[in-house]
Formats: structure tokens, C-alpha cells, sequence
């Protein structure tokens, strides 16, 4: 399974300095180069600053302040803080956090889902241990990536998983709760607009983040790339494939690999499924689908070797109000014999998918939004909706997130010196060259093309 980090061009979407300039100042993809340079105007160590904030369960959150300051990227300034954080006689996790410096009100914030990123700030043998042999993500790395937000005057998070620790499945619940807990709580955010996202394990404590929230809080918007959702049947999925898979170097390929998720999952599950003394008790599709109140996105390829497609599919169904997704499909089935293990094809379109759904929902309504777009990626994707008119399969589950896209608010950005259309242009620019459209779509036409629920029938020869 993979960490979830934006690409490269997130790093090239460089700014003057005003949160809402107008997208068409934004610099050219080239100076990339600079952005790691990221300038490090103070730094506070406050290694023992503890604050205890209780919440209405009555449980302390214990917060303790390991590093601090303030630094500039591309220049828009943020506080950022490496925290620890205790609820209640949980063990304690780790967070990042970066606000726009100079915030006056509460304001909307992303939190990310980091199971794999080892981190090496926080004293425990296991992290310090962990840095030996995986390089440790920096505070760099993490601004990059909250940059994308900042610029829309958004705060970013990071729940850090540490999947190296050997933790159970319900430590990394309580340890994404918790943080969730802190940041809904926290002074500079506006509760009422948290997003959240993650990909594979971290796809899993995206859902269950939320479906576990704290009391009070239901984050307004999720992503989930190909996760995990359903560990009852994740489980036996894992332990049939002997039985559906010829090749004993396979088995042993796929045995070696899950090896380490059964047993975080077996340590709170007790077993496999079945098993004497088992229990899968809020763990399985039906009790995510009975806790959880976020609109989702849920992107996932079908020929994906790691976490079934299938998994997906069956969320979608149980909870279609609250799941969007956006699916990958092939005319030929999977063959678990032949597929390298991995997520499959993850195109960069899935970034832009990823942004307008978040953003479109944390925004204030007249807050201009700008969404990375990857020109050749996205033109792909929509070649791939039309050609799914061939096949068995409907492309209407694209609809809302195109409609996301079509938002009055949205102006693509794909830097150099490529335009900056707004969404709605694109589309029409798209839909009317990929389905050989005449005369061609307007972006006036896009919404109310958009909301018949299905895409034109191709004209193309």
C-alpha cells in the first residue's frame, strides 16, 4: 500500500502573496526549484508547553507543544507546530499542524491521513529507529503540501498512523480521532469545515476518522483513495487467495505482503473471521455505513491487487448519498496470477478530483477556487469516460464530481504558460472535442448538460 503526498506541481503553484489574487498572476511551473526552498523565519522550541482541554465526554486531550514557529513559503507565511497529543488513557499520537500566519477568524482546514511517513521528532526509540532506514518526512515536505490549501486561506493537518510501530487497527482510530478532535477543537478552525483525506490504510482512516469522530464533530468532506473499508471481508479476501491463486511464489508474494495488516487487524479483532473468539465489531461495511455522516469521495481502479475493487464497489451501494465515485474499469477481469501487486493505474487527474472535492466544500460561496489541473491526464480520463459507452459499464457516476468542477468558482491551474480556463470552459472544451460534439458545447451548457445525469452520446465517426 502507498502514503498519499500531492505531486510535483503542487510545489510549482506559486503566488504573489494575496490569498485571493487573481489565478492568471500565478508564476510558471519552472520555478519549482524554488519552492523547496523553503525560508525559515522563527522557530520556537517549546518542548514542554502542555495544555489540557477537556471535551464533553469529560476525557482530557492532553496537548504538548514539540517544536513551533513560523516559516514563509512562496511568500504566504504559516505557523506550523509538531504536536503530541493524549485522549483520555489512550496512548499518544502525533499531529502537524499549519495555520495562515495573521488568521483573525476560524477558518476551514484539511486533514491528512499519514500512515506510512516516518517522523523523527518525537523522542520515542521506535520513531528514532524507524529514521535509521526510512528517510523521515520533513517539516519542508509537509508545508509543500499544505501550501495547495494556504493559498486558498485554509489551515492543513497531518495525523501521522506510524504504521512501523505495529499498532492494532483500533490504536489508529483512536490515534486519527483524537487528532481530529484536536484540530475541531482548535481555536483557528471553523468546525464546521474540516476536510479529510487518505489513500489505501490511510483511505481506511479517512473513513473511519469520521465515522468515529468525536461528539459534535462530522467532518464536511472526505476523500478516500482505494481503501480499505471493510475488514471483515478484507480479511477474507487475504486468506482465500491460496485458494484462488495457482502460483506458489504468487501466494508467497501476496502472504509476505499482508502479513503485517493481518496482524495489526488480528490484534483487535482476535482472528480471522470465523475463528474462535473473533469479533469484527465496528469494523466491517455495515458499521461504517451506520456511523459514517461525511460525503465521500472514493476513487479506485478495477484491477487493483492490494484492497479488492469489489470493497469499493460495495460501499458505493450501501451508501450511495454519501459516497461519490470515481471509478477506473477494464474490459478484462483482474487475474490475481498475473498483476504486479499494487493500487494500479493512478492517474493525476485523481489530484484534481481529490481538491474540488474538498475545496468546493470548504470554501466560502463567493471564494474564488483554484484547482491543479494536469492538461494531458485530465483530456485521458475523459477519453476513457467516452470509450466506457462500448462496454457494460455507466459513466454517470462522474457526474457530481464534474459538476464539482463545473462550480462558478473553479479556474484550472496547470502552470507554464498553459491557460487558466475556468471549470466550466474546460468542460466544454473537453466533452465537445473527446465526443466530437457539433456545434460545440458553450460554458454556459455545461450545468444543465451536466444535470440530466449523463454524459452526450459520442457523434464521433
Amino acid at each position: 500500500m502507498r502514503s498519499i503526498m500531492l505531486p510535483v506541481l503542487v510545489l510549482a503553484f506559486l503566488v504573489a502573496c494575496d490569498d485571493g489574487q487573481d489565478p492568471s498572476v500565478v508564476n510558471n511551473v519552472n520555478n519549482v526549484n524554488n519552492v523547496n526552498n523553503v525560508n525559515n523565519v522563527n522557530n520556537v522550541n517549546n518542548v514542554n508547553n502542555v495544555n489540557n482541554v477537556n471535551n464533553t465526554s469529560g476525557e482530557p486531550l492532553v496537548v504538548e507543544v514539540i517544536d513551533e514557529g513560523v516559516r514563509a513559503v512562496n511568500g504566504l507565511e504559516v505557523d506550523y507546530s509538531l504536536l503530541r497529543l493524549t485522549c483520555g488513557d489512550q496512548r499518544a499520537t502525533y499531529a502537524f499542524t499549519a495555520f495562515p500566519t495573521g488568521q483573525a477568524v476560524p477558518a476551514p482546514v484539511v486533514l491528512a491521513t499519514m500512515p506510512y511517513d516516518v517522523i523523527d521528532w518525537t523522542g520515542e526509540v521506535v520513531d528514532t529507529q524507524a529514521a535509521r532506514t526510512t528517510a523521515p518526512v520533513t517539516i519542508d515536505d509537509l508545508l509543500n503540501t499544505a501550501f495547495v490549501h494556504r493559498y486558498h486561506g485554509f489551515g492543513f493537518a497531518a495525523a501521522f498512523g506510524r504504521f512501523y510501530t505495529g499498532d492494532s487497527i483500533q490504536n489508529e482510530v483512536d490515534d486519527m480521532t483524537c487528532t481530529l478532535r484536536y484540530v475541531a477543537e482548535h481555536a483557528r478552525v471553523d468546525g464546521s469545515r474540516i476536510g479529510i483525506y487518505g489513500g489505501s490504510w490511510g483511505g481506511f482512516e479517512a473513513l473511519y476518522m469520521a465515522a468515529y469522530a468525536p461528539s459534535g464533530v462530522v467532518p464536511a468532506a472526505g476523500v478516500a483513495l482505494f481503501p480499505v473499508s471493510d475488514f471483515e471481508a478484507m480479511v477474507e479476501h487475504v486468506v482465500t487467495i491460496p485458494d484462488r491463486v495457482t502460483s506458489s511464489a504468487k501466494v508467497a508474494e501476496y502472504q509476505a505482503f499482508y502479513a503485517p495488516y493481518l496482524d495489526r487487524i488480528y490484534q483487535t479483532t482476535g482472528g480471522a473471521p470465523g475463528e474462535p473468539g473473533s469479533d469484527y465489531s465496528g469494523f466491517t461495511l455495515d458499521d461504517l455505513v451506520l456511523r459514517l455522516n461525511t460525503p465521500f469521495l472514493i476513487w479506485h481502479e478495477m484491477h487493483d491487487t492490494l484492497v479488492p475493487f469489489s470493497h469499493s464497489e460495495a460501499l458505493a451501494q450501501a451508501a450511495p448519498d454519501r459516497i461519490t465515485p470515481v471509478w477506473y474499469r477494464y474490459a478484462e477481469p483482474l487475474d490475481l496470477e498475473t498483476e504486479p501487486l499494487g493500487h494500479g493505474y493512478f492517474p493525476d487527474v485523481v489530484w484534481t478530483f481529490l481538491l474540488a472535492h474538498l475545496h468546493t466544500a470548504l470554501a466560502a460561496p463567493s471564494q474564488p477556487i483554484v484547482l491543479l489541473h494536469f492538461p494531458a491526464a485530465f483530456h485521458d480520463f475523459m477519453v476513457h469516460l467516452r470509450d466506457l459507452e462500448a462496454t457494460v459499464y455507466d459513466s454517470a457516476f462522474i457526474i457530481p464530481t464534474l459538476l464539482k468542477l463545473a462550480d462558478e468558482r473553479v479556474t484550472m491551474f496547470s502552470g507554464g504558460q498553459d491557460p487558466t480556463p475556468s471549470g466550466r470552459a474546460l468542460l466544454a472544451s473537453e466533452l465537445t472535442e473527446v465526443w466530437c460534439l457539433d456545434p460545440p458545447l458553450t460554458a454556459e451548457d455545461v450545468v444543465p448538460l451536466l444535470q440530466t445525469g449523463a454524459l452526450p452520446v459520442s457523434l464521433c465517426p
